[in-house]
């Protein structure tokens, strides 16, 4: 993520020399046919006519293009300004509701599942068919592949939703948030796993969790720009959850809590900030880090 705003400015210094070698062609091209135009006994009125049209025409093309590099520039120079606060949509609070309608859901199935041990052997007999570990799933891995999706999206112009300072806190508050509910929850359950080891640290699903933590957060920073980035992460963390269960490592209410839990903590910890931002940038309170010899400081200030 570091090697977003090198690869901002390169953007920017190439779209200004292109701007910059158009408007040369442009007074070298054209030049001549304005001088041109204005000799009366070189050409006839009707040729002049469909110069002078063809020149304003020309023109206006270029003013749009300025134009639009001006916005771009304009817009590239708002996301370098990586410190400040942006303006949360309106009710942001309703939207966060809404998304964690599922997961809540998710949660409760698992933690029916965990009180109906007769449907909980059941499934885990019929999803269990990796236990000897024969087909290798990758769940190690691919826990953590929406985080390197969302780290490789930038190197094709696709900028994540919130700038560099404010994506530290938000995706390390929402790992910390959701492991420490599943540690806090593996040390007060104590339950075995399905696979006989003598670990009693099976719910809820660590996998799951982080999994699902990392296909939210990808969901949060990319999912405007295509739906299908956010069905991608939740289709690697699902991929995960369910590998859990086929290698008999965890039972299906283990990893639907974890997923549930993932997510929900992600939510949380994004509307936690969104809060905070509306009431910088409604409070007309204004933050900014700077750095000196020697050392660095904050910058507050509030207008009214």
């Amino acid at each position: 993520m570091g090697k977003v705003p090198v690869i901002i400015q390169e953007t920017c210094m190439k779209t200004k020399v292109m701007l910059l070698l158009i408007c040369l062609w442009y007074f070298a091209a054209y030049g001549k046919e304005t001088t041109a135009v204005a000799e009366p006994d070189s050409l006839t009125e009707t040729d002049s006519c469909m110069a002078l049209s063809a020149d304003l025409s020309e023109s206006l093309s270029l003013s749009e293009k300025t134009k639009k590099s001006v916005v771009s520039d304009s817009a590239q120079q708002h996301y370098n300004n990586w410190y400040s606060f942006e303006r949360p949509e309106a009710l942001y609070a309703k939207k966060y509701l809404r998304q964690s309608i599922a997961p809540a859901a998710v949660a409760a199935l698992g933690l029916g599942i965990l009180g109906m041990t007769e449907v909980r052997l059941q499934l885990q007999e019929e999803l269990n068919w990796n236990k000897d570990l024969k087909v290798p799933m990758y769940d190690d891995q691919l826990r953590y592949a929406p985080i390197a999706i969302g780290i490789v999206l930038p190197l094709f112009g696709n900028n994540p939703k919130h700038k560099l300072l404010h994506l530290v806190p938000l995706v390390s508050g929402s790992y910390i948030l959701a492991d420490g509910i599943v540690h806090q929850l593996k040390a007060h359950t104590a339950m075995a796993r399905p696979n006989g080891s003598q670990e009693y640290d099976a719910f809820p699903s660590q996998h799951s969790s982080m999994a699902f933590v990392a296909a939210t957060i990808l969901h949060h920073e990319f999912g405007e720009y295509s739906p299908w980035i956010s069905i991608g992460g939740y289709a690697l963390a699902s991929w995960v959850a369910y590998a859990r269960v086929a290698k008999d490592d965890h039972w299906t209410s283990d990893v639907l809590t974890g997923a549930a839990i993932g997510t929900l903590s992600t939510h949380l910890v994004y509307l936690s900030y969104d809060f905070i931002s509306d009431l910088f940038t409604r409070k007309n309170l204004s933050f900014c880090p700077y750095l000196i010899e020697g050392g660095g400081g904050v910058y507050l200030s509030f207008s009214f």
